[in-house]
């Protein structure tokens, strides 16, 4: 079996994808799990300044995680591992599945920091139902779900292209 060098630093999931390809596909399942969790405590328990804490703590890391990935993917790239040994590009349906992703992954930004710039500017501090609430429940539904979708599809191009 040849190896193949690839630029960057090799993931751990035992794909052709990079370290920072697998760190971000696993880091997506522990948001989705962080952000279910988080409704709960203020949707069922009432924990208004700990679903605070938990959406800005979330909003950082995330912040932090996909700048690391983005220079990641703009510095080493992703079509050569997502090629693999056939070399050449990767498949058409690995072009459609990212498109897809990115649709989902660039409305998730927006709408993560419009629901969270408004509630910073809205909510007081520390954070109580208030008349911006029915904005914030529906428009951090969406979100949400908007994020679970961003990381359904992201698992499908990571399989796509480096499984």
């Amino acid at each position: 079996m040849d190896v193949i060098d690839f630029p960057g630093w090799d993931g751990f999931l035992g794909t052709r994808a990079s370290l920072a390809l697998d760190v971000v596909c696993v880091g997506m399942l522990v948001v989705v799990l962080v952000l279910g969790w988080s409704i709960r405590q203020v949707r069922v328990h009432r924990r208004y300044a700990l679903h605070r804490r938990v959406q800005l703590r979330l909003a950082g890391l995330l912040l932090v995680v996909l700048t690391a990935f983005e220079l990641d993917v703009r510095l080493n790239g992703w079509r050569d591992r997502a090629a693999g040994e056939l070399g050449g590009q990767p498949s058409y349906d690995v072009f459609v599945a990212l498109s897809i992703h990115l649709f989902f992954a660039v409305t998730t930004v927006v709408l993560w920091i419009l629901v969270i710039f408004l509630a910073w500017r809205r909510f007081p501090n520390p954070p109580q139902p208030n008349s911006h609430s029915a904005f914030h429940r529906r428009w951090g539904k969406i979100a949400a779900i908007d994020m679970l979708f961003t990381t359904i599809t992201g698992w499908v191009f990571y399989v796509l292209a480096f499984v």
